[in-house]
């Protein structure tokens, strides 16, 4: 008889501790379940958070593109050898889909169809041709027809990009500027990608009148209307 109650005894606690490990495996799973779902919600709302502050990042990014384009501005540019500032205007192409900042004593109009003219007061014969295609345009080629509408007549055009401020202006992307010095006069060229745009400007000057710089400077602001 008492090794029955042994038995029974010895079964009871074997029935017992399984009890306890499934309640412990069940508790363990409920707890690993839970520890999932935490992490999935701190996952969401960090994600959610991540959204918003670069939902945030682009209105203030469009904001200050916003006040950077307002109807005026101060323009710095070479003049022999000192730096000049002046007042430009905001001014609209009235042909093609840019923007452009013009100081005063320049006149921005429509020579043809897709080239406008930027040309100074004093002197129509200095000048600066703009022509804006779309980003999906070949830029190699465009670098390359820039590059040989200055060799034409004859001539090596040097590299100018460190001489002049529009290779270090703000937004512009892989600039290139030539610049073909002859009797004749003085033509510069430039090819560069700002705002979803690929822009090739060809100025025409001489060194006396030296007006390269404020013409590129004024250049280097071409934007989208």
């Amino acid at each position: 008889m008492q090794l029955n109650w042994k038995h029974v005894s010895l079964s009871a606690a074997t029935v017992l501790m399984l009890a306890a490990c499934g309640t412990a495996e069940e508790e363990a799973d409920n707890n690993k379940d839970t520890q999932m779902e935490q992490e999935e919600t701190v996952e969401q709302s960090q994600g959610s958070e991540a959204e918003s502050d670069k939902g945030t990042e682009d209105q203030q990014e469009a904001s200050e593109q916003e006040q950077e384009r307002g109807p005026e501005r101060e323009l710095s540019y070479q003049s022999g050898d000192s730096m000049q500032t002046g007042k430009a205007k905001l001014t609209e192409s009235d042909e093609m889909d840019y923007s452009i900042y013009v100081l005063d004593g320049y006149q921005l109009t429509s020579e043809e169809p897709n080239k406008d003219v930027l040309y100074w007061n004093e002197d129509e014969q200095i000048f600066m041709r703009i022509e804006t295609f779309g980003s999906d345009a070949d830029y190699k080629m465009l670098t390359e027809q820039m590059i040989d509408s200055l060799e034409y007549e004859g001539g090596e055009a040097a590299d100018v990009s460190g001489e002049y401020s529009l290779a270090d202006a703000s937004g512009i992307e892989e600039p290139v500027i030539r610049q073909l010095d002859t009797k004749e006069g003085l033509t510069t060229g430039a090819v560069f990608k700002k705002d979803g745009m690929a822009v090739r400007l060809t100025i025409f000057g001489t060194p006396e009148a030296d007006q390269t710089d404020a013409l590129l400077s004024m250049g280097a602001t071409i934007g989208q209307k």
